[in-house]
């Protein structure tokens, strides 16, 4: 009994910890200026295989996941946007190498359905949203894929698909694959 008891305690911490998380981020986000699309700093990459109005449909729904993070720790906010890009990929995106724009942002968050690379391609687009550069590795290679970001002298895997958001073991190294 001590230990459900414990368990209920701990899930309720929790609860409590993102709850107040979110309602400081969420004040915050009424303050937030995301970057604009056109100052992205991965533009190229991310408007690559996309027209204007396609980047853009993608950049509003990118927009909607990134805001709600903008007040929070660097480390914070990368936890929580590969959360919720994995939550999206988890309840609204069929995996395919094949469907149209499977390798894009649009593909992930307008057609859903995308692969690890149309999943980094619009965690990349939040980050940018929210000011962060980062490094897509691997892009249009046939192999896993993921952002690196450097934090405080570090960098960080942020790969909500391969399911690691934490620093690197080593260069280019992704502790999973």
């Amino acid at each position: 009994m001590r230990r459900i008891l414990n368990n209920i305690f701990v899930k309720a911490m929790f609860i409590a910890v993102v709850t107040t998380t979110l309602a400081i981020s969420t004040a915050y986000a009424n303050t937030f200026k995301p970057v604009p699309m056109e100052k992205l700093q991965n533009l190229q990459l991310l408007h690559w295989n996309l027209s204007d109005e396609q980047l853009k449909q993608s950049y509003d729904v990118a927009l909607e996941i990134a805001a709600p993070f903008a007040g929070l720790d660097r480390k914070l906010q990368l936890r929580h946007i590969a959360t919720e890009i994995r939550r999206f990929t988890d309840t609204k995106v069929t995996y395919s190498t094949s469907a149209p724009h499977w390798l894009d942002a649009y593909g992930f968050f307008i057609l859903k359905s995308a692969s690890c690379q149309g999943d980094t391609c619009a965690m990349g687009l939040c980050l940018n949203i929210l000011g962060i550069d980062y490094e897509h590795v691997n892009h249009n290679k046939w192999t896993h894929q993921w952002c690196r970001v450097k934090v405080d002298g570090t960098y960080w895997i942020v790969d909500s698909y391969g399911l690691y958001c934490g620093p690197e073991p080593a260069p280019y190294k992704h502790p999973k694959f």
